[in-house]
């Protein structure tokens, strides 16, 4: 996939129970699945991919966009710079060759990141 700048490339959704959540997502959306981990599960919606997260609870660290950047670190640095706020710095996803990281928003939303590099 050809990522731009501040294009959503991952939603991670607080699942509680993954089985449940893939049960529920599936019948009732088609989606698809690959399990990653005991706890995360990658989920194709068809136009948008991401992952169940039985770590994470319904609520405030519920549903987190993740969107593309060219570069992680220059990125949460120019988020520190406008007020936001570093939660989880780079991060290698394995088997992937790939990274991500959290942020909160100004308004206090959890963000993600994700890059190539």
């Amino acid at each position: 996939m050809d990522y731009k700048l501040g294009n959503v490339c991952h939603i991670e959704i607080a699942a509680g129970n993954i089985g449940k959540a893939k049960d529920f997502y599936g019948k009732l959306f088609g989606w698809t699945f690959k399990p990653m981990a005991d706890t995360y599960e990658f989920f194709d919606a068809g136009n948008v991919q991401g992952a169940l997260d039985s770590d994470s609870k319904p609520g405030k660290d519920g549903t987190v966009l993740v969107l593309y950047c060219d570069d992680i670190d220059d990125k949460l640095k120019e988020i520190e710079s406008a007020g936001g706020k570093t939660t989880k710095g780079k991060t290698e996803i394995p088997g992937h060759n790939a990274y991500y990281a959290y942020f909160e928003d100004l308004a206090g939303n959890r963000m993600g990141l994700f890059a190539t590099k």
